[in-house]
């Protein structure tokens, strides 16, 4: 049975899918930065039947990220799924978001996903060399192909995250190593409760921006309320499909998840960008925009 190795398990999609995935009987590393945090995950595991393997990592830590590809290779010798799922979302229009807070950013969402990437490949060439093809799971976001505002940060860091997928698709291809990239729309995940980031400027009333802030606060929060976030979308589908892309044989590069990612991305795609603008503005900020 293939080895996996998940960044992010701590909460969210990163736990959902290494218990889905323990459960069906795969060999699981779940690495998380903190530990301490993973009693939670293990429950979830426990309440499914499966076995985990708890492995700390922090993508922002070089030594940490090598330790843990170090330990999986001297246990297992082989690394047949890598899931990059780690990272976090950052609130906050442009100018209200510091310099060192969009690096930051940029650091753990996209950096360190390279950082883990370039550490695992060597392992992962070994594993398809010698056991048929490898698989690395890219999460992205819908962010990282339809923007909004007061996310840009993090849609940066997603787009990026895109970019880089599709080029690493095409090199890996001939190693025998498949390249996948998934993009979630809202869910009921912690990314906008207990992980919830929000730039340090962002509720400034004296910002240009204030109103809008606010009502993309009352936006989120509405979303939030009763656990409705993404329409009722629930997270376990994006662990269904994780599960699914690990067993499948296709080399598909791109899953779009959940009706409201693929509802923005197809009218990103076609409606005129003014159009489409409205709409979106609409829906977000409401009352907000209107015009003096």
């Amino acid at each position: 049975m293939s080895v996996i190795l998940i960044t992010g398990c701590s909460s969210g999609f990163g736990m959902l899918s290494a218990a889905r995935l323990a459960a069906a009987g795969y060999t699981v590393y779940a690495s998380m930065r903190d530990l301490t945090k993973k009693e939670e995950l293990l429950a979830e595991v426990s309440s499914r039947g499966g076995e985990v393997q708890t492995v700390r990592l922090d993508v922002n830590d070089p030594t940490s990220v090598a330790d843990a590809l170090q330990f999986v290779s001297s246990e297992e010798g082989r690394l047949d799924v890598l899931v990059n799922n780690a990272g976090y979302g950052l609130g906050g229009f442009f100018e209200d978001v510091s310099d060192s807070e969009f690096r930051a950013q940029m650091e753990t969402n996209f950096f360190g996903l390279l950082t883990v990437t370039r550490e695992a490949l060597p392992l992962m060439r070994k594993t398809a060399s010698q056991h048929g093809r490898a698989k690395i799971i890219n999460i992205s976001s819908v962010q990282g192909r339809a923007p909004i505002p007061g996310l840009g940060a993090y849609a940066t860091s997603k787009w990026a995250v895109e970019g880089f997928s599709e080029a690493l698709y095409h090199e890996l291809a001939p190693l025998g190593i498949d390249v996948v990239i998934v993009e979630p729309g809202s869910y009921r995940t912690e990314i906008f409760t207990t992980n919830a980031h929000v730039a340090e400027k962002a509720g400034d009333e004296a910002s240009p921006y204030a109103r809008f802030s606010e009502a993309f606060k009352r936006k989120i929060e509405s979303m939030t309320d009763g656990g409705k976030v993404g329409m009722g979308d629930d997270p376990e589908v994006v662990a269904r499909l994780i599960e699914r892309i690990v067993e499948s044989k296709s080399r598909k590069l791109r899953y779009v998840v959940g009706r409201q990612a693929k509802l923005r991305i197809l009218m990103r795609a076609l409606l005129p960008t003014r159009r489409y603008t409205k709409v979106l503005r609409k829906a977000l900020f409401g009352s907000a925009t209107a015009e003096a």
